[in-house]
């Protein structure tokens, strides 16, 4: 009990920007919680239970509870909504992404610091190339799901290419960076 107390307490002492970012969690769970039902998918216990998890995150980012929501989130998503893609995928995917970040943002900060608009920018541009990464495989597997025969193994074998040619680039990148610093 002393530890809900404590997350509590870092709830309500934390700075305005801190609660910001907090907050950005439960906005990614009514996105998801509404893209669910524009999917036909889940019913109120899904929805309500998104929500009630997203709020979970605002009070414990730093725990378990991010991870619990993404898990009650997919299970949701994949037993209740028809098919393979649903347009509704995208905006649930970018609100799975907002609450991921939103925490992921909070528990690298303290409560009681403001958040510093360099780790803010960081964040975004992260946040930002995952989003449009997204949307890109969103979008071929539109185009995988809605053709006729799915194309065989071509769509596979030209997703891990590029996946593997992202993976190269994101490495060079990285030991770029390493040499300036």
């Amino acid at each position: 009990m002393g530890e809900l107390r404590e997350h509590w307490v870092n709830l309500r002492t934390a700075t305005p920007s801190h609660r910001r970012v907090r907050l950005l969690a439960v906005l990614g769970a009514l996105g998801f919680a509404l893209s669910q039902a524009a999917a036909g998918g889940g019913g109120p216990v899904a929805w309500v239970g998104a929500v009630v998890l997203g709020l979970l995150v605002v009070v414990q980012p730093n725990g378990i509870m991010p991870a619990l929501f993404l898990v009650w989130a997919i299970a949701s998503w994949w037993a209740g909504v028809e098919g393979p893609w649903h347009w509704a995928l995208l905006p649930a995917t970018w609100s799975l992404l907002l609450v991921h970040a939103s925490a992921a943002l909070a528990a690298s900060v303290p409560p009681q610091a403001s958040v510093p608009a360099s780790v803010l920018r960081r964040y975004a541009v992260h946040t930002g190339v995952v989003a449009l990464v997204s949307t890109v495989v969103w979008a071929l597997a539109a185009l995988v799901t809605t053709g006729g025969d799915g194309g065989g193994p071509l769509p596979a074998v030209l997703g891990l290419a590029l996946l593997a040619l992202a993976l190269v680039g994101y490495v060079r990148v990285r030991e770029r960076q390493r040499q300036q610093a």
